[in-house]
């Protein structure tokens, strides 16, 4: 199995979590990551250096600052790692992952649908995007980095898994009296998937959901919130999304929505932020928004 040597720049985001201008930030004050190129002078990132990413990104995640980790030697971020007790990441992809993988690979989007709806009919749609889209998504990843499927069979994957969530969206219907959640993405952030996953369950579970899309402005989305009755306005942060602007964006959301309105923030991006922000409820998981749902009645109910 071959690992590709270099990685684009173009593609690094995809690879690591980490955009181009937050690593051309991190160069300038860290050294890190190095100017480096193939052998015929495109500039590109090693294999060494990806590696070196990911452990940071790793170590992001446990709760380390960028100016305690980045510039780093690898050496220095492997013993970091192991004082935490995190353990390697260990890809096992199961026969179903495998079996659509495959089916990627070939282009034959006609039976990884097939596959996918054999995975639907046998589990609700909590399970089904836990244990079916969750694994699938890293395999892919990890396929592309391996060079096993090209980045046009990633991008497959991922237009037809956003279809297969609107699908389930529309074919939800909402509980009397359920409430109502008005889903949207940060001012920057691109990354829908995680918001559809979480808006799909939700919906499967009785709530009444409306998505905003991204790149709405904050008093916009104040005002979408309040025009359409939302007890809720839930947010999404991948890890891309810049992680100094992720406190600044919720507190500053909660000054701008009626109290009434709860703000729910999830997503690998608030991995990075130590302080969470006074009235934001921040779902870990799906599980855990599920949870959330079933408790909002009676939290609506209450004495303010």
């Amino acid at each position: 199995m071959r690992t590709r040597p270099f990685v684009s720049p173009s593609e690094i985001e995809r690879v690591t979590g980490f955009a181009k201008d937050q690593l051309r930030k991190w160069r300038q004050r860290f050294d890190f990551p190095p100017a480096e190129s193939t052998a015929d002078g495109k500039a590109a990132f090693s294999r060494k250096t990806v590696d070196q990413l990911l452990l940071i990104k790793r170590l992001l995640e446990a709760g380390f600052r960028p100016g305690q980790i980045v510039g780093k030697s690898a050496r220095e971020l492997e013993g970091l790692k192991l004082s935490q007790g995190l353990p390697a990441p260990v890809e096992c992809r199961d026969e179903s992952t495998q079996a659509l993988i495959e089916e990627l690979r070939g282009s034959n989007m006609a039976g990884f649908g097939v596959l996918l709806n054999a995975q639907r009919a046998k589990r609700t749609l909590v399970d089904f995007v836990c244990n079916t889209v969750t694994p699938l998504l890293i395999g892919v990843g990890h396929a592309w980095t391996r060079d096993e499927i090209d980045i046009h069979h990633e991008h497959l994957c991922t237009s037809f898994i956003e279809r297969y969530l609107h699908a389930e969206i529309l074919k939800s219907k909402p509980r009397t009296g359920a409430p109502s959640i008005l889903f949207a993405l940060a001012p920057g952030e691109h990354h829908v998937l995680g918001l559809l996953m979480i808006e799909a369950v939700l919906a499967e579970q009785g709530a009444r959901t409306i998505n905003i899309g991204s790149n709405i402005p904050l008093n916009n989305l104040k005002l979408a919130a309040i025009s359409c009755k939302a007890e809720v306005v839930a947010l999404s942060f991948s890890f891309a999304y810049p992680a100094r602007d992720v406190l600044p964006t919720l507190q500053h959301l909660r000054r701008l929505l009626p109290l009434q309105i709860q703000i729910w923030a999830g997503g690998a991006g608030l991995s990075g932020i130590r302080k969470h922000p006074k009235g934001v409820r921040i779902i870990s998981d799906i599980k855990e928004a599920v949870t959330a749902l079933k408790a909002l009645p009676r939290q609506l109910s209450a004495p303010a």
